[in-house]
């Protein structure tokens, strides 16, 4: 599995050049069909295309090994954070700031979920209807919906079979969502840790 984990990190790191490439030259190449391509301009076009597809694919799986699998999980985000315990003290390092970066993640998306879920109106209303002379009003409250409003767009062709744009889930959902996984997956840890 180690082995697969490596061979799949290191797919995703050296081709990302080539889809950027590939998304670059689909950017701002003005031909949508490429009939006026050489035979090795389409060459080259198909293998980055294919790559790209390819690419996304296994992108898409990585994540979600890396989401459900914990061995992979730690191999990469330790190659990513550049995570190397040799000994104890360097355990006892990765622990403390472990805590403090889940700490204050952790507030920070609860700040986030509050200014998302807050709301504050300030507006002036007409002077006939004033209490007590003051026209400057004040309101207050907490706005929260699970799922987004979708946006209804028509397609007179119908040629649209299938469109995904976004995450349907609203902003402060997301946040609640991340607050939970990350309070679960943290206490489930613990728990698991000291039982051993």
């Amino acid at each position: 599995m180690n082995k697969t984990i490596r061979l799949i990190q290191n797919y995703l790191l050296f081709t990302l050049p080539l889809v950027v490439m590939c998304m670059i030259w689909g950017e701002f190449s003005p031909e949508t069909n490429h009939e006026s391509y050489s035979t090795l301009q389409k060459v080259i076009w198909e293998i980055l295309s294919y790559n790209l597809m390819f690419w996304f694919a296994v992108l898409i799986l990585f994540l979600f090994i890396l989401v459900f699998n914990k061995q992979s999980r730690e191999m990469t985000l330790t190659r990513l954070a550049n995570i190397k315990e040799r000994d104890e003290r360097e355990q006892v390092i990765t622990g403390k700031a472990s805590k403090m970066t889940y700490i204050s993640s952790l507030s920070i998306l609860i700040l986030f979920l509050f200014l998302s879920v807050f709301t504050i109106n300030i507006h002036r209303v007409p002077q006939d209807q004033a209490i007590n002379g003051k026209t400057g009003s004040v309101s207050i409250g907490l706005h929260f919906n699970f799922f987004d409003s979708p946006q209804v767009k028509t397609n007179t062709k119908g040629e649209i079979i299938f469109e995904s744009k976004d995450i349907p889930l609203s902003k402060s959902a997301i946040l609640l969502v991340l607050i939970a996984w990350q309070l679960m997956t943290f206490n489930l840890a613990a728990r698991k840790e000291s039982l051993i």
